[in-house]
């Protein structure tokens, strides 16, 4: 079967073999836009920024934002853009205008190429702009400093002010170039932290996938009225998707937050306040993180009740960093509900599956636990539920090996086996862009195999379907005497012995664990690095002075520390341990003598 799909091009197909447009009413991308913005009156957008004291809203309809897109692309037509030229967008915040150019994207078939403005510097916007051949740089106000000092490493690129197609509306612009499902609809760059990102070709076949996913798993019908409440970067693969869907959808108002700040709650009541239909916003564990402290510190920006109420009427969206215990039971607390967990990545076009809308709370609850006490082969091997295939669209495996060297190359693990994560689906990227190499490395036997994320499934005793739960990722592995051992349950077995032994509750301290090369060739030294909290600095001297020791003895020895430091653990805004970061921090403090060693004799 999988011969036949590579084989017949099916790599991109619906599990019924048919081709995803056959599922949509429209024959081009452009046409589907179009019907989206033809109730000029509609409401389509609130976009809120914040100064000093304030929050600034600026509302406006589909009319109102078709004719402002219609100038941008009459701006990137005047600076000779056409169909599959490609073009930066150099923005600080989550802009309006950064939607009004990806709309205008498909009235003149560029393709828009994002800057994560909370990691790029100038050297890797000039790296983008180059992999890319940007024909041009669209820029906030704000930035044409730094675009100024820029310019000179850009090479023969135009740059275009955004906020210049308010001032000098054009409408004069040429017909729309036909589109294809597969034309380019935009390149998001891959988070990356130490090494290079790289650009991830997304076509509107891609988003036509994520609509179709999304409506389906909300079983919405056509005429629902949509709120979407954006809070993450737009250079994020998740409030693109959400954000096109917003543009793709006829009667979808799109709630835009420049980014994420204490007032978000109180947007989000307001929003529900005025719900129509459906109301859905994407967060990750962190913000809860931020709610929780909020409350602790009376510092809610209306009264807990208020948020309540509005998070009852919410579908979250949450994901991909795990969803454990502590953010279902904030979520629970703050929203009498559980959240729709989603996973994926840049290269599948945020979505790969996520948990079940048709289980009852119990049964939801039973599926997150049964992960959370999972056991291999006799040993604790937790998994975090992330959900279900969205059936037709994607399909998913978990195997051996992903390595065609291997013996257990794309061979299909048992259930409660820990394995590789592969899937198929419409969703699915085109490429890397400008690494037709690393594009081929990802995808093989008519599979995707670039996630490298560690799951396992487990048959689910009321249906019996499979339900999938994340365990690590692949580079997140301590080897020791031949056997794997995922950063995170070395973390959690430490963790609970940091707890029992130093009468420490589980908020008063956090840990994480790596693999590091220090006495052999291999990434063998477990390395563990805390972080405690104001009220648990007293413990410090304490676990310097004996946490090795006694961890020795009484954790499993594949759990056994070698190494240990107090500090500061660096974590995305997701709320993930960054690990190349720690490795690289825990390398210094090794060179310079500040990371407490295990005598070899204990």
């Amino acid at each position: 079967m999988t011969e036949d799909r590579t084989q017949s091009g099916e790599l991109y197909r619906l599990t019924t073999g048919k081709p995803l447009a056959s599922l949509s009413p429209f024959t081009s991308p452009l046409e589907e836009y179009q019907a989206a913005f033809a109730e000029r009156d509609h409401p389509f957008i609130n976009h809120y920024s914040f100064e000093p004291g304030q929050v600034v809203k600026r509302s406006l309809t589909r009319g109102e934002f078709w004719e402002l897109a219609r100038s941008a692309a009459a701006h990137l037509n005047r600076a000779g853009i056409s169909k599959g030229d490609r073009v930066v967008h150099f923005f600080d915040a989550n802009s309006l205008y950064d939607l009004i150019f990806r709309l205008a994207a498909v009235l003149t078939g560029c393709v828009p190429v994002t800057i994560n403005w909370q990691a790029d510097d100038n050297e890797r916007i000039v790296y983008k702009t180059a992999v890319t051949e940007a024909k041009l740089l669209i820029h906030s106000r704000r930035l044409a400093e730094r675009v100024a000092e820029l310019k000179p490493r850009l090479g023969n690129i135009s740059l275009l002010e955004a906020e210049a197609i308010a001032r000098d509306k054009l409408t004069g612009i040429p017909t729309p170039p036909e589109l294809d499902w597969e034309d380019e609809r935009i390149i998001v760059f891959t988070s990356g932290t130490t090494a290079r990102p790289r650009g991830v070709i997304l076509p509107h076949r891609s988003f036509l996938a994520d609509r179709l996913i999304f409506e389906d798993y909300f079983d919405m019908s056509p005429d629902a009225g949509l709120d979407l409440v954006i809070v993450n970067p737009l250079h994020h693969v998740n409030s693109t998707v959400l954000t096109d869907w917003g543009l793709r959808r006829r009667r979808a108002v799109v709630h835009l937050l420049e980014r994420y700040t204490t007032p978000y709650w109180k947007i989000l009541v307001e929003a529900a306040s005025k719900k129509r239909h459906w109301l859905v916003t994407a967060l990750v564990s962190r913000h809860f993180d931020f709610l929780e402290s909020l409350a602790k510190e009376s510092q809610l920006p209306v009264s807990e009740t208020e948020i309540k109420r509005a998070l009852a009427q919410t579908d979250i969206l949450i994901g991909s960093a795990p969803v454990g215990p502590k953010t279902v039971a904030n979520i629970i607390r703050f929203g009498q509900c559980r959240p729709h967990v989603r996973f994926g990545a840049t290269e599948t076009c945020l979505e790969t599956m996520a948990t079940s809308t048709t289980m009852f709370p119990d049964e939801l609850r039973a599926a997150f636990e049964a992960g959370w006490a999972h056991r291999y082969q006799g040993k604790e091997a937790t998994g975090y539920y992330i959900g279900r295939e969205h059936f037709p669209f994607t399909r998913l495996r978990v195997v051996k090996s992903i390595d065609p060297e291997a013996s257990g190359y794309l061979k299909d693990c048992a259930p409660g086996e820990p394995g590789y994560l592969i899937t198929q689906g419409a969703n699915l990227m085109r490429g890397y862009v400008g690494e037709p190499e690393a594009t081929a490395a990802v995808f093989r036997e008519g599979w995707y195999t670039g996630l490298k994320d560690i799951v396992f499934t487990l048959r689910n005793p009321r249906d019996g379907k499979l339900d999938y739960y994340w365990m690590s990722r692949d580079s997140e592995l301590l080897i020791r005497g031949g056997a794997n051992y995922a950063y995170t349950q070395v973390a959690a077995e430490l963790s609970r012995f940091v707890a029992e032994d130093f009468t420490l509750a589980p908020g008063q301290f956090q840990l994480a664990v790596i693999g590091l090369r220090v006495a052999s060739e291999h990434e063998d030294s477990c390395a563990v690095t805390i972080e405690l909290s104001r009220e648990a600095i007293k413990a410090r001297k304490e676990l310097e002075a004996s946490f090795l020791e006694r961890a020795t003895r009484a954790v499993t020895k594949g759990c056994r520390p070698d190494y240990l430091r107090l500090a500061p653990i660096p974590r995305s805004f997701k709320g993930a341990v960054v690990y190349p970061r720690l490795k690289e921090e825990y390398l210094e403090s090794l060179k310079e003598g500040t990371a407490l060693k295990r005598n070899p004799r204990s």
